[in-house]
């Protein structure tokens, strides 16, 4: 490590706020380059190794001395207040915070609805979402569109919400609550999107639990009853997990990305024309 960059380490907090929310800061950018491996303190207090070197990150994955469990102590969190912490060790772990057998365990429960076959047969259902917001996106003529608001929100929104059996008439709810816990807002801000979401998918269980329908969350409960093993909290917390990452909030920029480097997405330089888009879309 150079001793600027260990210099500029001394003042580096993370997370570091984006200048450009379509790139990453540029410290992240100088840290990569010059430290892929560095001591960084965190917002809360703590400090944490930063690894952003692309085989450093690949080895510390595949080594089991490594931890995803936030439980654990001395794991590198962006708050340390003992609420928070409390929570965490309350509640059933998220499955990205899971180690070894136990994250083999909930992948298997889940891998079933996720396969090629089942994926292919939700491709048509999909097409037709995407294809009625983009002719809605078109009806109104009007120009520019905001395209995060009119296709990529509504998109994978409408879709997990298809695939769980989730009320879509609900999105605004949990996008918004989504939306607080991805952004780094004030630590009450977060605990209460985190409590109110939370326990409106503790509803939502509760009401597949006696409701059944075809959807995963059904699937999963009645799988849990043939093995004598109902588990309300840990389907609450895959909920908590499926729901969130399939809003997506952090990928809104990938139009962008795809449009700046059109020879790397096969873009045309011009592509003014409708036609064909079902065709279009189906052969990408």
């Amino acid at each position: 490590m150079t001793n600027s960059v260990a210099g500029e380490l001394a003042d580096l907090e993370l997370p570091v706020e984006r200048g450009c929310p379509l790139a990453p800061p540029a410290a992240y950018e100088r840290l990569r380059e010059q430290a892929p491996i560095s001591k960084i303190r965190l917002a809360g207090g703590g400090e944490a190794w930063w690894v952003s070197g692309h085989e450093e990150a690949r080895a510390v994955l595949a080594d089991p001395r490594f931890s995803s469990d936030k439980r654990k102590d001395g794991w590198p969190l962006f708050t340390l207040d003992a609420a928070t912490l409390q929570q965490l060790r309350s509640l059933p772990p998220l499955m990205l915070s899971m180690d070894g057998a136990e994250h083999a365990a909930a992948r298997r429960a889940v891998i079933g609805e996720f396969t090629v076959r089942r994926l292919a047969s939700l491709r048509p259902r999909i097409q037709g979402i995407v294809d009625h917001f983009i002719d809605d996106m078109l009806a109104t003529g009007r120009q520019p569109v905001d395209l995060v608001r009119a296709l990529s929100l509504p998109v994978p929104s409408l879709v997990i919400c298809e695939l769980l059996g989730v009320p879509y008439a609900d999105h605004d709810f949990f996008q918004g609550r989504t939306s607080v816990l991805v952004r780094r807002t004030s630590l009450e801000d977060r605990q209460r999107a985190f409590a109110e979401l939370r326990a409106y998918l503790d509803d939502l269980i509760i009401r597949k639990e006696s409701e059944p329908g075809d959807d995963l969350f059904s699937r999963q409960i009645a799988r849990q009853r043939r093995t004598g093993a109902l588990d309300h909290e840990s389907l609450v917390s895959l909920a908590f997990l499926l729901l969130t990452a399939g809003q997506d909030p952090h990928g809104r920029g990938g139009t962008a990305a795809l449009l700046r480097h059109r020879r790397r997405g096969h873009l045309p330089a011009d592509h003014r024309g409708r036609g064909d888009r079902r065709g279009e879309h189906r052969g990408r």
